[in-house]
C-alpha cells in the first residue's frame, strides 16, 4: 500500500480510472457470457477493488 500511495496523485487517479474502465468490462463479460468461470469473477474482483482504491485515495497525501 506504500507503495501505491507514493506515485502522484493526478497519475493515481488516471490508472484508477483506467483499471475501472477494465473492470466494468471485464464485469459485463462474465455477468452476460459466463466469461472466464471462478477465475475471471476473481480477477474482475480484483480489479474492482484496485480501481476503487486508487480513485479514493487520489488526494491522500503521505
Amino acid at each position: 500500500m506504500s507503495y501505491i500511495l507514493s506515485v502522484k496523485p493526478q497519475v493515481r487517479l488516471q490508472i484508477g480510472i483506467i483499471i475501472s474502465i477494465l473492470a466494468l468490462i471485464s464485469l459485463y463479460l462474465v455477468w452476460n457470457y459466463d466469461f472466464g468461470g471462478f477465475a475471471g469473477g476473481f480477477i474482475t474482483g480484483i480489479l474492482i477493488g484496485l480501481g476503487f482504491g486508487l480513485i479514493v485515495t487520489h488526494k491522500k497525501t503521505n
